[in-house]
């Protein structure tokens, strides 16, 4: 029982040890599907966010189209240009609010709290060159002053400065975040300052035009580095490769650059520069350079728009297949575990269960104690027939354990009367010799008389008879607790535990008694009186089981010598 309560312990331990490692598997595996599920969440996380201030500051550079239009000397105080910078005005306040907004935004990686002052120095530049765009538009066109002008324009542009440091603290946020990312917030700045300096390159030409002068020597000279930006930061980005993950299609967008800004847009700004060096009769106002040269500004958005709407796109995939893959790991091991569990259970009760079964069963055969049938116990594999096996071996075992009952019988079992024979006898005297057993016991040893002459005179079978009759007659004689053995030839015994002598020597006298007065009847019809003699001993006067025979025994012979059928002792 010990040893199978250990072993059940050692099988708690193992599955305890399985479970232990096959968690620790899982948890790692878990574990690296969940960091790139976060990574990937946070990579798309931060270039949407980056996305957001991109498109805010092209929508503040846009502004500038309609606010320069508005100042024109060309264009009065209700215009139509009007309606269209309270549109892109609206825009670029929701966009705005919306970056404000995500700044402390909880989804992010790492709140973005340092865009705060930021922003609201932003704002702040915003409404001072609103007011000041707004105070020049309400003049009458006469009235309005190139200087003011170059100001409102140069406010607006401020704008564009102050929102630098956001662009600056979103690469730096991209870049810490996952490395890769460095490249394409570096290429989609670019993108944007090719934006703004494309706007530049017309607004800073904006100012004479809108009041009908000629162009001054900084205009002409900001324009001129402005162009070179552009043509540099091209160079860079203009490149087959240069942006990675662009579609084929997107090269169309590039071409489009070559074409309309880099062509017809420059075009346009040099017909403004060529006039504007000599004098300020412009072939058009500023309503309509902006007209005209905003849409040659359009492919540039396109690209942008492009480059990180391709962007997001391959990081949204990362992100549902970090998600899918994180959801399978979790899948994998909630089964492997159940699976894990019902294998367990299921080598528990089909193969170590049965397996100490089948030990205890063969301890319990080794040691001649009965067990319980083990047929099908096992199922229809190994361990059934194991089983099978187990249950054979009990089957023999019990034959044998009845072959030998029935040897030991025969063994100490006299064949011809049923009684005990003289053997048995001495196993049980001996038995109760060496175990100090009851001290009253009594022994009766009787004698057949004249049994040889009636062998001689009516043969052996007769003589058969008169044994077995005897026998019979000891058996009704004695009571329950008293044993009956022959114990050789025409010899029996009787042994009464618990009588005293006196006791002993009626028993003997009623079995004599009851022997002489019943003549043996035989099959043909005849009738023999049989006698016998009896010699009583008691334990308690003749210690040992040989002396309380040999004590018996005289008395019996002392009956014998008194003239047979009589009880001495």
């Amino acid at each position: 029982m010990r040893s199978a309560k250990m072993l059940r312990r050692k099988l708690q331990w193992l599955v305890a040890i399985v479970v232990a490692c096959t968690g620790v598997l899982a948890t790692e595996i878990i574990a690296a599907s969940y960091t790139d599920f976060v990574i990937a969440r946070r990579n798309l996380t931060e270039v949407i966010a980056f996305c957001r201030v991109l498109n805010t500051a092209t929508y503040l550079s846009a502004e500038r189209g309609p606010s320069n239009g508005v100042m024109g000397i060309g264009v009065a105080p209700g215009s139509p240009v009007q309606g269209r910078l309270a549109e892109f005005r609206a825009r670029s306040d929701a966009a705005l609010a919306e970056i404000v907004a995500g700044a402390t935004d909880g989804s992010r990686s790492e709140p973005a709290a340092a865009l705060s002052p930021i922003l609201a120095e932003v704002q702040r530049r915003l409404q001072s060159a609103r007011a000041e765009i707004d105070r020049i538009a309400a003049m009458p066109p006469e009235q309005r002053d190139l200087k003011e002008i170059q100001r409102a324009i140069e406010g607006m542009f401020a704008v564009i400065d102050a929102m630098r440091p956001a662009f600056d603290w979103n690469i730096q946020r991209l870049t810490n975040t996952d490395p890769d990312l460095a490249g394409i917030a570096i290429a989609a700045h670019m993108l944007a300052n090719l934006r703004e300096d494309g706007g530049r390159l017309a607004s800073q030409l904006m100012a004479p035009v809108a009041v009908g002068r000629p162009l001054q020597a900084k205009n002409i000279a900001d324009s001129e580095r402005t162009r070179g930006r552009l043509q540099e930061i091209w160079s860079v980005v203009g490149k087959p490769g240069a942006l990675p993950g662009l579609k084929p299609k997107n090269i169309a967008d590039i071409a489009a650059i070559e074409h309309q800004f880099f062509g017809e847009g420059f075009a346009i700004v040099d017909s403004v520069v060529s006039v504007g060096r000599h004098t300020g009769h412009y072939p058009m106002t500023a309503e309509q350079f902006t007209d005209r040269y905003v849409p040659k500004m359009k492919p540039l958005e396109i690209l942008r728009r492009d480059f990180m709407d391709v962007t997001v796109e391959r990081l949204a995939s990362s992100k549902t297949q970090a998600s899918v893959k994180l959801a399978i790991a979790t899948t994998a091991t909630f089964a492997l575990f159940i699976v894990l569990l019902i294998l367990m259970r299921r080598a528990r009760s089909m193969v170590f269960e049965p397996l100490l079964l089948a030990r205890h069963s063969i301890i319990e055969l080794a040691n001649d104690r009965p067990i319980a049938r083990l047929s099908g116990k096992g199922g229809e594999g190994e361990m059934g027939r194991l089983f099978d096996a187990i249950d054979v071996l009990r089957q023999r075992l019990d034959e044998r354990t009845l072959l030998m009952q029935h040897l030991e019988r025969q063994a100490e079992t006299d064949e011809l009367t049923g009684l005990l024979n003289r053997r048995a006898l001495e196993l049980i005297g001996g038995a109760e010799d060496a175990a100090g057993s009851d001290k009253n016991a009594c022994l009766i040893l009787m004698d057949i008389d004249h049994f040889k002459q009636i062998n001689d005179t009516h043969g052996h079978l007769v003589g058969d008879i008169v044994l077995k009759e005897t026998a019979r007659i000891l058996r009704y004689s004695v009571r329950s607790s008293d044993l009956v053995a022959r114990f050789g030839g025409e010899e029996f015994a009787v042994i009464t535990p618990g009588d005293d002598l006196e006791a002993a020597r009626a028993l003997a006298e009623r079995i004599r008694s009851n022997l002489a007065r019943a003549p043996i009847t035989f099959a043909d019809g005849r009738e023999l009186n049989v006698t016998a003699s009896f010699g009583v001993a008691g334990a308690n006067a003749n210690p040992g089981w040989k002396g309380l025979i040999e004590s018996a025994d005289t008395e019996l012979y002392r009956a014998k010598s008194a003239g047979r059928n009589r009880v001495c002792g």
